[in-house]
């Protein structure tokens, strides 16, 4: 791994296998799951359902994936699986759109046992936006260095009165 170091898994072997152990960070592996469950589903995702009288939250899965930036490293804007998989709850991704080419989703969860519920709603979701499209193996995004949008083909250019040059297509 050349641009990419081992820090973490350094990391990690520094700590103790056994999960009542308190770690460096002043908690044992036992004491973080606790402290996961209670703010992650009975104070977090089981109380905002109960409070607001739902029985799903909808979010976007992601941003739009990036292209490797081996300078400043990954480019993460958003995410909503983590509250949902830290607690073990269930979570339904489907495909909500495309951005330049590049697809985009959104994520269906819930609280224990609630698969019935999400697979209702993210096959709903599906079936009335029709968002899924063939994905397209780039070998790159379609963006130019500032950020726009590039032309996936070369355009042909012809003279024009003037010494100007115009796209064929305009």
């Amino acid at each position: 791994m050349p641009f990419f170091g081992q820090e973490i898994f350094l990391l990690a072997e520094s700590f103790s296998t056994d999960p009542t152990v308190t770690q460096a960070f002043g908690f044992s592996y036992n004491d973080a799951l606790a402290h996961d469950r209670l703010i992650g589903a009975t104070e977090g995702i089981d109380m905002l359902l109960a409070d607001n009288n739902l029985e799903a939250i909808v979010a976007p899965t992601d941003n739009p994936a990036w292209p490797t930036d081996l300078i400043n490293g990954d480019h993460f804007v958003i995410g909503s699986s983590s509250p949902a998989a830290i607690v073990g709850y269930p979570i339904i991704n489907v495909p909500s759109g495309m951005s330049f080419g590049v697809p985009l989703g959104i994520s269906f969860f819930s609280t224990a046992f609630s698969e019935p519920t999400l697979i209702k709603l993210a096959s709903g979701f599906e079936a009335v936006t029709h968002a899924r499209q063939q994905p397209k193996f780039l070998a790159t995004l379609p963006f130019n260095t500032k950020g726009m949008p590039t032309p996936s083909r070369v355009h042909r250019r012809r003279n024009i009165p003037g010494g100007r040059v115009a796209p064929v297509h305009i």
